[in-house]
């Protein structure tokens, strides 16, 4: 049981710091300065999901020790006890972190998506568009057009 308390606390404590670190990057994400600083973002986070993997195979080992598929499983073969309780709530504290972290990975993924979307039409439009003869709406109109791309370099 005390194993099994230590492995919750320290899911609870390293979900805590992968969720600060996921937040860090969604406001880098969102900031003005358009994502320039993400790759020091996600550098910070990478040693918490380091610690997440390890903590990880120790509580599959745990639980292959246990002959169990997961923690409720164990706490459910435990009888009643105040060291029980402790546990399943920590249990659920787990839970809820691991449920934050869902959302916060959804969120952010979005938030990549749509910046993803944004650079693609930007590219999308600067190797499409035709530079036109005179820079007019008569110019437009009668599809006076040369062969050269609006943002081509030897222009």
């Amino acid at each position: 049981m005390d194993e099994a308390v230590r492995l919750l606390r320290a899911q609870i404590l390293i979900s805590n710091t992968c969720l600060e670190k996921l937040k860090a990057i969604k406001t880098t994400i969102q900031a003005e300065n358009k994502g320039a600083n993400i790759a020091a973002a996600v550098h910070e986070m990478e040693p918490a999901l380091l610690e997440l993997g390890k903590l990880e195979k120790r509580k599959q080992e745990f639980l292959a020790r246990h002959k169990v598929s997961s923690l409720q499983a164990v706490l459910a073969r435990q009888p009643h006890s105040a060291e029980r309780e402790i546990a399943v709530h920590l249990l659920h504290r787990a839970q809820e972190f691991e449920e934050s972290l869902v959302r916060e990975i959804a969120s952010t993924r979005f938030l990549l998506e749509k910046g993803k979307r944004y650079v693609d039409f930007n590219i999308n439009v600067m190797t499409q568009t035709v530079a036109s003869d005179i820079y007019n709406q008569d110019a437009a109109e009668s599809e006076s057009r040369r062969g050269v791309k609006m943002f081509d370099s030897s222009v």
